[in-house]
Protein backbone atom coordinates (compact mmCIF):
# COMPACT_ATOMS: atom_id res chain seq x y z
CA UNK A 1 0.00 0.00 0.00
CA UNK A 2 2.90 2.36 0.77
CA UNK A 3 4.26 1.77 -2.75
CA UNK A 4 0.98 2.80 -4.35
CA UNK A 5 0.90 5.99 -2.29
CA UNK A 6 4.53 6.75 -3.14
CA UNK A 7 3.88 6.25 -6.85
CA UNK A 8 0.72 8.37 -6.68
CA UNK A 9 2.62 11.17 -4.90
CA UNK A 10 5.45 10.98 -7.43
CA UNK A 11 3.02 11.15 -10.34
CA UNK A 12 1.16 14.08 -8.77
CA UNK A 13 4.45 15.91 -8.18
CA UNK A 14 5.57 15.28 -11.76
CA UNK A 15 2.27 16.52 -13.16
CA UNK A 16 2.52 19.66 -11.05
CA UNK A 17 6.14 20.22 -12.07
CA UNK A 18 5.24 19.64 -15.71
CA UNK A 19 2.44 22.20 -15.56
CA UNK A 20 4.59 24.77 -13.75
CA UNK A 21 7.49 24.33 -16.16
CA UNK A 22 5.16 24.78 -19.13
CA UNK A 23 3.80 27.96 -17.58
CA UNK A 24 7.30 29.30 -17.05
CA UNK A 25 8.26 28.48 -20.63
CA UNK A 26 5.18 30.27 -21.95
CA UNK A 27 5.62 33.26 -19.63
CA UNK A 28 9.24 33.72 -20.66
CA UNK A 29 8.23 34.13 -24.30
CA UNK A 30 9.73 30.85 -25.46
CA UNK A 31 8.55 31.43 -29.04
CA UNK A 32 10.00 33.87 -31.53
CA UNK A 33 6.80 34.74 -33.38
CA UNK A 34 7.88 38.27 -34.28
CA UNK A 35 10.73 37.31 -36.61
CA UNK A 36 10.20 37.20 -40.37
CA UNK A 37 12.68 34.36 -40.78
CA UNK A 38 13.81 31.66 -38.35
CA UNK A 39 17.33 30.31 -38.15
CA UNK A 40 17.88 27.92 -41.03
CA UNK A 41 15.89 30.09 -43.44
CA UNK A 42 12.38 28.71 -42.80
CA UNK A 43 9.45 31.06 -43.24
CA UNK A 44 7.90 32.20 -39.97
CA UNK A 45 4.44 31.42 -41.42
CA UNK A 46 5.35 27.73 -41.65
CA UNK A 47 7.13 27.40 -38.32
CA UNK A 48 4.52 29.36 -36.39
CA UNK A 49 1.78 26.84 -37.29
CA UNK A 50 2.86 24.73 -34.35
CA UNK A 51 1.91 24.19 -30.75
CA UNK A 52 4.68 23.15 -28.36
CA UNK A 53 4.23 21.05 -25.25
CA UNK A 54 7.44 21.31 -23.23
CA UNK A 55 8.46 19.16 -20.27
CA UNK A 56 5.87 16.39 -20.33
CA UNK A 57 6.75 14.08 -17.45
CA UNK A 58 6.84 10.43 -18.53
CA UNK A 59 7.12 7.94 -15.67
CA UNK A 60 9.36 4.91 -16.18
CA UNK A 61 7.92 1.97 -14.25
CA UNK A 62 9.60 -1.43 -14.01
CA UNK A 63 8.00 -4.35 -12.16
CA UNK A 64 5.50 -1.99 -10.52
CA UNK A 65 8.26 0.32 -9.27
CA UNK A 66 8.73 3.92 -10.37
CA UNK A 67 12.41 4.03 -11.39
CA UNK A 68 12.76 7.26 -13.36
CA UNK A 69 11.07 10.16 -15.11
CA UNK A 70 11.73 11.27 -18.66
CA UNK A 71 10.89 14.87 -19.54
CA UNK A 72 9.77 15.10 -23.14
CA UNK A 73 9.12 18.22 -25.21
CA UNK A 74 7.00 17.78 -28.32
CA UNK A 75 5.83 19.93 -31.21
CA UNK A 76 2.46 19.58 -32.91
CA UNK A 77 2.17 20.89 -36.45
CA UNK A 78 -1.20 22.46 -37.20
CA UNK A 79 -2.54 21.60 -40.67
CA UNK A 80 -2.90 24.27 -43.34
CA UNK A 81 -6.47 25.43 -43.79
CA UNK A 82 -7.29 25.02 -40.09
CA UNK A 83 -7.97 28.16 -38.06
CA UNK A 84 -4.76 28.42 -36.06
CA UNK A 85 -6.15 30.74 -33.39
CA UNK A 86 -9.23 28.62 -32.70
CA UNK A 87 -6.95 25.62 -32.44
CA UNK A 88 -4.64 27.42 -30.02
CA UNK A 89 -7.65 28.32 -27.88
CA UNK A 90 -7.81 24.59 -27.10
CA UNK A 91 -4.25 24.52 -25.70
CA UNK A 92 -5.36 23.60 -22.17
CA UNK A 93 -7.29 20.59 -23.51
CA UNK A 94 -4.28 19.57 -25.57
CA UNK A 95 -1.97 19.81 -22.55
CA UNK A 96 -4.38 17.75 -20.44
CA UNK A 97 -4.63 15.04 -23.12
CA UNK A 98 -0.83 14.91 -23.50
CA UNK A 99 -0.21 14.66 -19.73
CA UNK A 100 -2.81 11.89 -19.46
CA UNK A 101 -1.23 10.07 -22.39
CA UNK A 102 2.22 10.39 -20.80
CA UNK A 103 1.01 8.75 -17.60
CA UNK A 104 -1.44 6.28 -19.11
CA UNK A 105 0.99 4.58 -21.51
CA UNK A 106 4.39 2.97 -21.23
CA UNK A 107 6.47 5.29 -23.41
CA UNK A 108 9.92 4.31 -22.18
CA UNK A 109 12.38 2.12 -24.03
CA UNK A 110 11.96 -1.38 -22.58
CA UNK A 111 15.74 -1.86 -22.47
CA UNK A 112 16.85 1.55 -21.18
CA UNK A 113 15.40 3.48 -18.23
CA UNK A 114 16.91 6.70 -19.62
CA UNK A 115 15.44 6.48 -23.13
CA UNK A 116 12.10 7.12 -24.76
CA UNK A 117 10.46 4.69 -27.20
CA UNK A 118 10.10 7.49 -29.77
CA UNK A 119 7.94 5.63 -32.29
CA UNK A 120 5.43 4.66 -29.61
CA UNK A 121 5.53 8.13 -28.01
CA UNK A 122 4.81 9.86 -31.32
CA UNK A 123 1.87 7.52 -32.02
CA UNK A 124 0.44 8.04 -28.51
CA UNK A 125 0.94 11.81 -28.57
CA UNK A 126 -0.58 12.06 -32.05
CA UNK A 127 -3.69 10.20 -30.86
CA UNK A 128 -3.94 12.51 -27.84
CA UNK A 129 -3.54 15.61 -30.03
CA UNK A 130 -6.23 14.38 -32.42
CA UNK A 131 -8.52 13.73 -29.43
CA UNK A 132 -8.00 17.28 -28.15
CA UNK A 133 -7.81 19.25 -31.39
CA UNK A 134 -9.56 17.12 -34.00
CA UNK A 135 -8.26 14.92 -36.83
CA UNK A 136 -8.19 17.79 -39.35
CA UNK A 137 -6.04 20.02 -37.14
CA UNK A 138 -3.05 17.73 -36.58
CA UNK A 139 -0.57 17.60 -39.45
CA UNK A 140 2.28 16.01 -37.50
CA UNK A 141 3.89 15.38 -34.14
CA UNK A 142 7.61 15.42 -33.42
CA UNK A 143 9.84 14.96 -30.39
CA UNK A 144 11.85 18.13 -29.79
CA UNK A 145 13.91 16.88 -26.83
CA UNK A 146 14.05 14.26 -24.10
CA UNK A 147 15.81 14.47 -20.76
CA UNK A 148 16.11 11.83 -18.05
CA UNK A 149 15.75 12.79 -14.40
CA UNK A 150 18.74 10.54 -13.80
CA UNK A 151 20.85 12.95 -15.78
CA UNK A 152 21.15 11.33 -19.18
CA UNK A 153 19.91 13.78 -21.81
CA UNK A 154 18.81 11.99 -24.95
Amino acid sequence: MKRKHAIARAIAAAMLASTLMAGLANASGGGEHGKAKEEGGEDAANTSRTMDAPYLAVPVVRDGQLVNYLFVSIRIEIAQGVDLWRTRERAQFLRDALVRASHGNDLSDPNNNNALNEARAIAVYRAAAVQALGEQAVAGVSIVSTFSSQGSGV
